[in-house]
This record gives C-alpha cells, structure tokens and sequence, in this order.
C-alpha cells in the first residue's frame, strides 16, 4: 500500500513539473514576430529654439528664486544679499542702512560681504550687515551685461589656462569672478586713496593705508587710526 501511494505521489509530481514546464517556456518558432515600433523624435515646444532658450533660462531663474524663498531663513545675511545684488548689476538701486540713510547708485560689483554702488563720481561700499533694504530706482531697468572670457584676447587665454594662480591672484576683476572677493582683499586695490569711513555715531576721512585680514589704517592729519571692518557702516570713495 505504501509503496502503490508513492508511486502515486511520483506520478503527480511528474505532471505538476511537466504542467510548469509547458506554461513557462514555448519553443522560439511558436512566438509572433516583433515589428518595430516607429522612432520619431516630437519636438518639445513648438516655439523657435531661440525663444524656447529664452524661456527655459527664466524657469530655471524662477526655480533658483523659490527655492531662496523656501530656504530664506536657513541662509546667511551674506549669501542672500549675494543673490540679490547678483540679479541687480548695473541696474540703479536705493539702499536703506540699518541707520536709517539711503544711498542710491549703480551695482558695480557684489563681493562676498559687501556690495559696491557707483554714482556719479562717488562709489559706495556698503557691508551687507549694514543693510537693511534694497529697492531698484528703476522699474525697467537695463541690467549690465558682463563681458564674457571667450571675447578675451588668445594670448590672455593661455596666460590665464597655463598659469591660473599668478594670473587670477593679480586681478581683483579675477579673484571675484572665480573666487567671490572680500572687502578687505577689495580695499587693497585702493591703498593710497582718500576715504569718507562712517561709524556708529562718527564720520572719519583720511586716507587708506594698510589693510589687514579684519581691519586698515587711516591717515588723518598725520594720524594713523586703526579701524575694524566689523564698525564700519559705509566707505566712500570719491573717483
């Protein structure tokens, strides 16, 4: 009895196997053939490429612009005006400080803790913790259209490719367009000249005479002072 159900069990198993076997696999010349399918390239937009250009510029800005928003309050004070003079250059502006007196001129340049506004035969140099609003004067404003390094000069080319270091380290134009300047790197191009230094309180004019990593010297009436860039609220400069 025994073996007869055992004999019985091999059997089914042997059907189940066969069963699996013919529903899974069927022989190749069983199978329909694939024709293939049409590859036709749809275009994206039905606008002209250089309109369509134009308009995935201003949704990649618009992106960048709400994605500042959403993460406003995590960024530094320095990193938010860095964006916003960024998108203002060449285009008039009002400056309200945190002591309440407004500055209006063109962005010049957009450091890594100030911002440079020239007016007229004036240039203003505000530390972005000394501001506390920015408005355009203008509402259609033309912006500044920066010079682009494929315009450059071949031989400035190879200068700037085969010796990078000495070449940007010579130029404060460089060192901001690759590594973001600082004031203090910025005041040393103007060594020599006369300054208006506003403090909390006081006004100082003289002339810059040695700048340092945290602050300079002044020259007034044969004084030297020494003033921290962490007091200053605005630099004037008369071109």
């Amino acid at each position: 009895m025994k073996k007869e159900n055992d004999k019985v069990r091999s059997i089914r198993k042997t059907r189940k196997k066969h069963v699996n076997k013919e529903s899974f696999y069927s022989p190749l010349h069983c199978c329909p053939k694939r024709h293939p399918s049409p590859k036709l390239s749809s275009p994206t937009s039905c606008l002209p490429q250089e309109d369509l250009e134009k308009v995935l510029e201003k949704i990649r800005k618009a992106n960048e612009l709400l994605l500042d928003l959403a993460l406003g309050e995590d960024r530094p004070i320095n990193e938010t005006f860095q964006k916003v003079f960024d998108g203002l250059k060449g285009v008039r502006v009002k400056i309200l400080s945190a002591s309440g007196e407004t500055r209006e001129g063109n962005v010049i340049l957009s450091g890594s803790d100030f911002v440079v506004l020239q007016d007229e035969e004036k240039r203003f140099l505000y530390p972005y913790t000394q501001i506390d609003l920015v408005k355009p004067f203008e509402r259609f404003a033309d912006p500044y259209q920066d010079p682009e390094l494929e315009e450059v000069a071949s031989c400035f080319k190879r200068e700037l490719t085969f010796n990078f270091g000495c070449t940007v380290s010579s130029s404060p134009e460089l060192l901001h367009l690759f590594f973001r300047i600082s004031m203090s790197i910025y005041l040393l191009s103007l060594e020599g000249r006369h300054f208006l230094v506003q403090l909390d309180g006081q006004s100082i004019e003289g002339v810059l005479k040695h700048v340092d990593k945290d602050s300079f010297r002044l020259e007034e009436n044969e004084q030297i002072r020494n003033i921290s860039l962490n007091q200053i609220q605005l630099l004037t400069l008369h071109d």
